[in-house]
This record gives C-alpha cells, sequence and structure tokens, in this order.
C-alpha cells in the first residue's frame, strides 16, 4: 500500500454488497471492486478517501446513485472523486460558517464591552436607569422574538431620547445588539430596528448589563491611576501617562512636532496677521472713499454755486412752515412741507436732465458688430 492509503479502513469481508447491489446479479460493481477502485484514486487526500469509504460502509445513497449510474472503471473514477470534492466543499463550508458565527460573536461582544465602559462617563443614576431601559427592551426581544413591536425602538420617544441616544454609549450598545437606524413610511420616520434577532448575541448582551448592573449596584466603578511625576531625559519633569517624557520630548517622539518650530511658526503667522490688519484699514479707507466719490457724483446734480445751508430742518425751506420730522426732503438737499415738495413748487436746482440722460446711456447700451474682425 501507499503511505498516504495505511489510513484507509477497508473492511475484511469483500462479499458484502451495498443495498441497492443485491447478490447474485450480473452487475459488474460489488464492494470489493468499489473498495479497490476508492485505493487507486489519485488526486484524493487520506481524509477523503476515508469519507468514501465510510459512506460504501454505511450504504449512503449518494454513493449508491453513483455506482448504479456509471457503466466504466473511468466514469466511476470520476463520479467518486467529484462526490469526494463535493463532500470536502460542504464540509469546508459548514466550519467557515461556524468560525464566522464565532468569530461575529466575539465581536459583537468586544463592541458592548466598549460601550458599557463608555458608560462611566455618565452620572451613577444615568447609568443604572439606561442599563435597566435597555436590558428591559431585550428581554422582550428574547422572549418573543417574532414580535416586531420589540424589535423597533422610535428615536423619537421619550424613553429612547433619555435612556439610549442621551446617555453616552447608549446607542453604540444597541448597535452591537444589532439595532440599525432606519426610516420607515411615509414622514420618514426614523427608527432603531433590529433586522435579525439572534438569541445568541442577546443573550450575551443581557448577561453583560446584568454584569454591569451588578456592578454599578456594589459601587465597583473602575479607578483610573492618577499620573505620576516621572522626571524625563530632557531633564525637566514628565509624567507616567506620557511614558515619563514631558509634553515636549512626547509631542517630538510620538506625534512629529518639533514644539520650538511650531512656536517659530505660530509666530510667523501672528506677525503676517498683524502685517494684514494694517493693510485692512488702507482698505477700508479706499472704500470709503470710493464711496464718497459716488456720493459727489450722484450730487453733481446740483448746480455748482454759493449754497445756502438750511439750519433748521423741521421747518419748510421755502415757505418757514413748521413740518418737525414729517418733512420732505429733495433732490436739491433741502426740506419743504407739503405744499413746496415738488420741484416746480419751490425752484428746484437739481439737474434732472443731466440725471436722466446718465439714466438712459447706463439702461440703453449700444449693440452693434465690429466694422473690422480683430486679429489675436
Amino acid at each position: 500500500r501507499l503511505p498516504q492509503e495505511r489510513n484507509l479502513r477497508l473492511p475484511r469481508h469483500g462479499t458484502l454488497m451495498t443495498s441497492h447491489i443485491p447478490v447474485g446479479t450480473n452487475t459488474p460493481w460489488n464492494q470489493q471492486k468499489v473498495l479497490e477502485t476508492v485505493r487507486g484514486l489519485e488526486g484524493l487526500s487520506g481524509q477523503e478517501k476515508n469519507s468514501l469509504v465510510q459512506m460504501l460502509q454505511n450504504e449512503n445513497t449518494k454513493i449508491a446513485k453513483v455506482i448504479k449510474d456509471s457503466a466504466t472503471v473511468k466514469e466511476l473514477e470520476a463520479s467518486l472523486v467529484a462526490l469526494a470534492k463535493q463532500m470536502a466543499d460542504q464540509r469546508d463550508r459548514t466550519e467557515k460558517s461556524a468560525q464566522n458565527g464565532n468569530s461575529a460573536a466575539e465581536f459583537s461582544r468586544q463592541q458592548m464591552i466598549n460601550a458599557l465602559d463608555k458608560y462611566s462617563e455618565n452620572k451613577l443614576s444615568v447609568q443604572t436607569a439606561s442599563v435597566k431601559a435597555v436590558l428591559k427592551i431585550l428581554q422582550k426581544v428574547e422572549k418573543k422574538p417574532s414580535d416586531i413591536r420589540n424589535r423597533r425602538l422610535q428615536m423619537g420617544n421619550v424613553v429612547v431620547k433619555k435612556f439610549i441616544t442621551g446617555v453616552k454609549g447608549g446607542l453604540e450598545l444597541v448597535n452591537a445588539c444589532g439595532y440599525v437606524e432606519m426610516e420607515i413610511g411615509d414622514k420618514k420616520t426614523k427608527y432603531l430596528v433590529l433586522k435579525d434577532a439572534k438569541i445568541e448575541i442577546i443573550k450575551l448582551a443581557i448577561s453583560l448589563l446584568k454584569e454591569k448592573l451588578q456592578d454599578i449596584k456594589s459601587g465597583g466603578t473602575k479607578s483610573v491611576p492618577k499620573p505620576r511625576k516621572v522626571l524625563c531625559p530632557c531633564g525637566f519633569w514628565g509624567s507616567s501617562d506620557q511614558d515619563g517624557l514631558c509634553s515636549v520630548c512626547y509631542k517630538k517622539r510620538f506625534m512629529g512636532v518639533d514644539p520650538v518650530k511650531k512656536s517659530s511658526s505660530i509666530a510667523a503667522t501672528q506677525e503676517k496677521k498683524a502685517r494684514d490688519s494694517k493693510k485692512k484699514w488702507k482698505l477700508s479707507l479706499k472704500r470709503a472713499r470710493t464711496k464718497l466719490a459716488a456720493v459727489y457724483r450722484f450730487r453733481l446734480g446740483v448746480q455748482k454755486r454759493s449754497r445756502i445751508i438750511q439750519k433748521n430742518k423741521k421747518r419748510c425751506f421755502t415757505c418757514n412752515r413748521k413740518v418737525g420730522y414729517l418733512g420732505f426732503e429733495c433732490r436739491c438737499m433741502y426740506v419743504f412741507c407739503e405744499l413746496h415738495r415738488f420741484p416746480d413748487t419751490h425752484k428746484c436746482t437739481f439737474d434732472y436732465k443731466h440725471l436722466h440722460q446718465n439714466k438712459l446711456k447706463k439702461d440703453n447700451q449700444v449693440v452693434a458688430h465690429e466694422k473690422i474682425t480683430k486679429l489675436e
């Protein structure tokens, strides 16, 4: 025998027939011939050959069908090799699915532990209330996993807001249990939905929550050790939570930042900001000049001559009637009453003709083709 065939457990009695090949028939296949064929197969491992032998001994229907359908030795060998490969693939698939299930449960467990560690950032009363609320929800799901009402949590609900989304680590905990945020209905209401209620993960979460609740009740909150002062190699005091380094050496080693260069760059940016601020007042002065020039151009419509300044703008400039705050200011920059507010009633000096000419020039621009095409 070959070394790879030593582990094959072949039956001693070759006259034993399968149930699909009765004794006394003229069929060329009996169990001894099939075993010899299995022994001489190439390209199969010892485990695959053992599985074929075991199927033959147990009178498996699959191998019996293969034997019955094969007419020649080559057909039998090809069919047995295909069957062995099929069984090996099926076995690998089952092993992988089991490993994936275990890894998914382990990943969910780690996520739950991380979320429960975040709970320590909340107050004790908030932790207790939130853990109790989530535990109650998961116990309902465990009791009736097919009930969709227990697997849907509306995010606008007061309980969900107060004990899950409003608590640090609450949303991460329900996400680790399998809840996913979704929008349902025409109004697109936001829900936390548990699509696939895996009982193993739900039971794991319930056990972890019970442990957390017991830990909170016993007052066993993990105390974080305070950092100690340690002497840094540079001679300055460091901290134990920074590997015994000071802040400057820690940034140099782990963050790749040189504080001296950083401070110089900060100083340079500050100088640049100071220069920009100096430029800003020049820009604001330039804008003010532009606005004043625009106002001056607007008032050019008034004829250039010696103007009388109206000191009291609470009276009409023509009839000296008291108008208060209800006077009308004309474009000639004087205030008039309701009788003298129009230009023809107070001999207005504003050049309306020039104003409308400029407006027409601006609104009606000349549209014409160029007479000569310019070569660029």
